[in-house]
């Protein structure tokens, strides 16, 4: 994989540290990708995925942070200044973009909230009051009167 041609072209190939972090990335990929599976099986059978959608959109923001630390790890300064040294420059683009995708397809906490309510069985979240008119809603900001 790119990771780890990055590791051993950077000499930190024999680190354990660093070798442990490629790894976790390494597994958590697999252990999404079987649960990815599972959804398109579910789907393609006909039958509404469950809680998988969630916990992988989560997953992968997960994994993805883990990515970006790893690489900010191996490659230190260089992961912001463009060397032009292999395996730099390419990098801060996504290590940029990263925080993202806590945002993209749904927040991760709009997705813990599905996953406690329709997994765990967790009361819903209070929200607004959707029978009042909007200017009859209670807010801390409104003037009196």
């Amino acid at each position: 994989t790119k990771l780890s041609a990055m590791l051993r072209h950077f000499g930190l190939d024999n680190d354990s540290l660093s070798r442990q972090q490629l790894m976790n990335i390494f597994t958590y990929g697999k252990v999404l990708g079987w649960s990815n599976q599972r959804s398109l099986d579910a789907l393609k059978a006909g039958k509404t995925p469950g809680p998988e959608m969630s916990l992988s959109k989560m997953g992968l923001t997960r994994q993805m942070q883990a990515t970006c630390d790893f690489v900010s790890d191996v490659l230190e300064a260089r992961l912001v200044a463009d060397t032009g040294e292999w395996g730099t420059f390419s990098w801060a683009g996504f290590v940029l973009g990263q925080p993202a995708m806590r945002i993209a397809g749904g927040s991760d906490e709009v997705m813990r909230n599905i996953v406690g309510e329709r997994v765990l069985g967790l009361p819903k979240e209070p929200g607004i009051d959707t029978t009042s008119p909007f200017k009859e809603l209670k807010v801390g900001t409104q003037r009196n009167g």
